[in-house]
């Protein structure tokens, strides 16, 4: 018997994790948007506001100063992925409905082997982009392959077979 859990409650698990994600941005107006589109979109989950939090708190950090060593872009990347994950199950589930919760390992497992590349690419892009002046054009390709690399073994060992 697997574990089930109500429809409200995987609407309202998104609504959290995108006001939490609304929070590292808060007082600034992307976060204000994504808030305000989290919200609605738990209580609407018809009309896809989820994936206009996501847009705002993505383009948030495309007009921010690049910085490798702040920790929001980071934070943002792997919360926008389980967002998109969250919100695209949610939609589909009918409002009175009880969802199983094994029908969210098998994303994220997808999800856990895609962010941890693209962290490595975004640290790499941002250094790339706070840095213009550079010499070290040889070390970003071998970098960026190592990590295309690093990816494509993830996706391998965590993905199950079919049979």
């Amino acid at each position: 018997m697997s574990t089930e859990i109500p429809a409200w409650a995987a609407r309202a698990g998104l609504g959290v994790l995108l006001l939490v994600l609304a929070g590292v941005h808060a007082g600034d107006a992307w976060g204000w948007i994504a808030a305000v589109a989290a919200l609605v979109a738990v209580a609407t989950p018809w009309v896809q506001l989820a994936w206009v939090a996501m847009l705002s708190l993505a383009l948030s950090e495309i007009v921010a100063p690049a910085d490798p060593a702040n920790w929001r872009p980071y934070v943002i990347l792997a919360g926008v992925a389980l967002a998109q994950l969250l919100a695209a199950r949610v939609a589909l589930i009918p409002p009175r409905a009880r969802v199983a919760v094994g029908v969210f390992v098998r994303p994220l497992r997808v999800i856990a082997a895609a962010v941890v590349p693209c962290e490595g690419l975004l640290a790499l892009a941002l250094w790339l982009r706070a840095t213009p002046h550079a010499t070290w054009q040889p070390a970003v390709l071998v970098a960026a392959l190592a990590l295309l690399a690093l990816g494509a073994l993830l996706f391998v060992r965590l993905l199950p077979r079919r049979s």
